[in-house]
């Protein structure tokens, strides 16, 4: 969808064996006890990376604190955060084609709809509709809270990326934090990775990957079964809802020793 996060540790001997999606929920050790601590990495092996890659993480709550909770302060020091950025309103269609088919769509706050009967009939501009309404009324409910996480973590929610990144900037040091430019990797994704590799002080290999061709998301790759697309109110509405935010955004990204920003584009803007 556009918004997945890694977690690289670096200094360290070996390679992780923990499950993936870890740190989405509480920790959990097999003595039942919380966390885990440098346990996740091993002592063998010969390389001086490890990596821990996630769809979940930048959207889930709380995830920032449980991977600090897991560390000691010189280990936490050495993680290294990197999360690829897409428009969030193309992010929102493309996580709505991709969960709806996965029957994981967010259909919090329906409650006069059989979707035993009705699901596949659901429509992209009705159910974002149905999502604004329901971040309007969690607002107007609850104006002191961030949307996200108190109002919903999922669909709409999960593209307020300048809510979620400001826990890692918190939690850790906001250097820590690289944020790279889809459409930049899409473009040119062994330039872009070899850029992030650069700064994370790390070689890169491109052998076999092409320029453009395997990392750009097509349209078929993103039709909806049903043929449904997002139409021009809808984007417009979305476009205004998420403009605060992707401003947030940028202000984030152009302070100084705030978070790092991987892009060859050379766009004014990331979106």
């Amino acid at each position: 969808a556009g918004a997945g996060a890694a977690v690289v540790e670096g200094a360290a001997t070996g390679t992780t064996g923990r499950q993936q999606h870890k740190f989405v929920g509480p920790l959990k050790g097999g003595d039942g006890s919380d966390g885990s601590n440098a346990a996740d990495v091993s002592s063998t092996g010969s390389a001086t990376v490890s990596a821990d890659f996630t769809s979940t993480y930048l959207e889930a709550r709380g995830t920032a604190t449980r991977i600090r909770a897991s560390y000691t302060g010189t280990q936490s020091s050495e993680l290294r955060f990197v999360t690829i950025l897409r428009d969030p309103v193309d992010r929102l269609f493309s996580y709505f084609v991709a969960a709806k088919k996965a029957g994981t769509l967010d259909l919090t706050g329906y409650t006069d709809v059989d979707f035993s009967t009705e699901y596949d009939s659901l429509m992209f501009d009705d159910w974002a509709q149905f999502q604004l309404q329901r971040a309007g009324a969690c607002m107007a409910k609850n104006p002191e809270q961030d949307l996200w996480p108190h109002c919903g973590t999922e669909g709409l929610f999960g593209s307020l990326y300048s809510k979620q990144l400001a826990t890692f900037a918190e939690t850790f040091n906001p250097d820590q934090v690289y944020v790279v430019s889809f459409d930049s990797y899409t473009k040119n994704g062994p330039r872009t990775l070899s850029k992030l590799a650069s700064q994370l002080g790390l070689d890169f290999d491109s052998e076999g990957m092409s320029a453009s061709s395997d990392t750009a998301a097509t349209d078929d790759s993103e039709e909806d079964s049903s043929g449904d697309q997002m139409g021009e109110a809808t984007r417009k509405k979305l476009n205004r809802f998420f403009d605060p935010y992707r401003d947030e955004l940028y202000s984030m990204l152009q302070m100084e020793g705030g978070l790092n920003y991987i892009d060859i584009t050379e766009e004014s803007q990331m979106f």
